[in-house]
């Protein structure tokens, strides 16, 4: 595993990357098997797979899976939900860069030979069950979700969010659509959000109460963000109205 975040209480979520064939793991003949990961510190761990489960309607090309890890000699769940019960994760080839504050952090990387478990409920597993799956060629649409729902403004890997704060995302590929008359919030690339409609109507402003490192000098106010796609903009955010 190229970085590791066991818990899941963050807005950001939790990824694991393994280092194996690439593929999306898939099937319920894996339950039972174990998986030796390796940190982002160079320690190993143990991932076993105890149930797989495939997805329904246009998910029906995702397996999630219930995994536990081996800490200090027993197993326990990876993935938690918010009640406490133990949760499943989805699979997606390619990496995510877990740093913050610096340039690269948050970034997805799809060409990497390895795949990304993710648990259900957070950003990562959020925006594949959207659909955007880089093995249907939205893998640009992938990146520019999860920063958009971990808020990640600046590009940075840095989340101006809380954990559950209601958004509406829709993008130009006709994946997801335009359902909502909310407010739009900004304009999201793979590198971050291109501009912001409003200060009042972000999420560092409304719950996260933190301005962006790089607002308003690199990330602009603008009356019209959100309402069109400028070049490079792959998907938009809106808020509810105040």
């Amino acid at each position: 595993m190229n970085g590791i975040e066991l818990y899941g209480a963050r807005a950001d979520g939790v990824s694991i990357s393994i280092a194996d064939t690439g593929a999306p793991l898939s099937g319920a003949d894996l339950v039972g098997s174990t998986w030796t990961g390796v940190l982002s510190n160079g320690n190993t761990v143990a991932l076993r797979v105890d149930d797989a489960r495939q997805g329904t309607g246009t998910n029906a090309d995702v397996w999630s899976y219930r995994f536990s890890i081996s800490a200090d000699g027993l197993w326990r769940p990876l993935c938690l939900e918010h009640a406490g019960n133990e949760g499943f994760a989805d699979t997606v080839r390619g990496t995510w860069n877990l740093e913050r504050g610096v340039p690269g952090g948050g970034s997805y990387h799809p060409d990497a030979p390895q795949f990304t478990v993710a648990c259900r409920g957070y950003a990562i597993a959020k925006c594949v069950e959207l659909g955007y799956k880089p093995w249907t060629g939205h893998a640009r649409e992938l990146a520019a979700c999860v920063r958009a729902m971990r808020a990640d403004y600046c590009g940075d890997g840095t989340p101006y969010t809380v954990d559950g704060t209601l958004i509406d995302i829709y993008d130009q590929a006709g994946v997801q659509i335009d359902d909502q008359d909310w407010v739009p919030e900004a304009a999201g690339t793979p590198e971050g959000a291109s501009c912001v409609s409003k200060k009042t109507a972000t999420r560092f402003w409304q719950v996260a109460h933190q301005t962006p490192s790089c607002y308003p000098h690199a990330l602009k106010p603008e009356n019209s963000c959100g309402t069109e796609f400028s070049d490079g903009v792959a998907i938009i955010t809106e808020l509810p109205p105040l």
